[in-house]
C-alpha cells in the first residue's frame, strides 16, 4: 500500500469516554460525530486509506480542565469507538523515542498512538510521522476542536503540510471557543469541509482510480 500522493486520515480521540454518558458529559455533537465517523471509516476500509489515530490514556484530564477526566484500565484499542478500528492495526505507546519507520502505514492500515497530553505532538513518534511521512494531505477529524485539534492543525500547517478538517466530525464542549478556533485555522490555511462533501469527492476519485463508473442520479427523460 503506497501512501505517497494519497490522503491520510488523522482520527483524534474518537473514543467511548467522549461520546457516551460514561461518568462525564459527552461532547455536544456526539451523535453527529458517531454517524459521520462510521461513514469515513467504512470508506477507509473500501479505499484502503491509511489512518493515524490518537487515544487519550490515563491522564485524559490534561485535554482540558473543563472536559473529561479519563482513568481507564482498557487497552488503547478498547477505549476507541468500535467503528473507528480497522482490521489491520498496531498500537504505538507514547515515550521519548523517535524510532519509528516512516513506512509504518505500508505494514498496517491503522496506527493507534497513545496520548497523555492535549498536544498530539507530545508523542515523539507521531510527531515524526506527521512531519516526515509522505502524504498528499492529512484529513483531520476527532475531539476536541478547542485544544487537541487546534494544536494538531496549526502544527501541521507550520510543518508545511496540507490539511483538511471535516468540521461535522469534530467534537467540542464550548461552542464559542470552537467557532473561534475554526475561524483561526481557516485563516491559517486549513480547508474546512464536511464529511459528506469530502466523501462525494473522494468516492468519485476512487471510482476513477479503480475503473468504476458512478451513475448520475439526474434524470435524462
Amino acid at each position: 500500500m503506497t501512501i505517497r500522493k494519497r490522503d491520510v486520515f488523522v482520527d483524534v480521540c474518537i473514543q467511548r469516554e467522549y461520546l457516551t454518558q460514561n461518568g462525564s458529559p459527552p461532547c455536544h455533537n456526539a451523535d453527529q460525530i458517531a454517524r459521520n465517523a462510521k461513514h469515513l471509516m467504512a470508506f477507509a476500509r473500501l479505499a484502503k486509506v491509511p489512518v493515524l489515530s490518537c487515544v487519550d490514556v490515563n491522564r485524559g484530564n490534561r485535554i482540558g480542565a473543563e472536559f473529561v477526566s479519563i482513568v481507564s484500565r482498557d487497552a488503547p484499542h478498547e477505549q476507541k469507538a468500535a467503528y473507528t478500528l480497522l482490521p489491520h492495526y498496531t498500537i504505538i505507546e507514547s515515550d521519548n523515542s523517535l524510532a519509528i519507520s516512516l513506512d509504518l502505514l505500508q505494514q498496517y492500515q491503522q496506527a493507534i498512538f497513545t496520548k497523555v497530553h492535549r498536544d498530539p505532538f507530545t508523542n515523539p513518534k507521531l510527531d515524526r510521522l506527521l512531519t516526515e511521512m509522505p502524504a498528499r494531505r492529512f484529513v483531520v477529524f476527532g475531539i476536541p476542536i478547542e485544544t487537541s485539534l487546534r494544536i494538531l492543525v496549526l502544527g501541521l500547517l507550520r510543518r508545511k503540510r496540507r490539511v483538511t478538517m471535516l468540521v461535522d466530525t469534530c467534537g467540542y464542549w464550548n461552542t464559542q471557543e470552537a467557532d473561534m478556533v475554526l475561524r483561526q485555522i481557516a485563516i491559517k490555511g486549513c480547508k474546512l469541509t464536511t464529511a459528506s462533501e469530502y466523501l462525494m469527492s473522494a468516492l468519485a476519485s476512487t471510482a476513477r482510480r479503480l475503473g468504476f463508473r458512478i451513475r448520475s442520479s439526474r434524470s435524462v427523460a
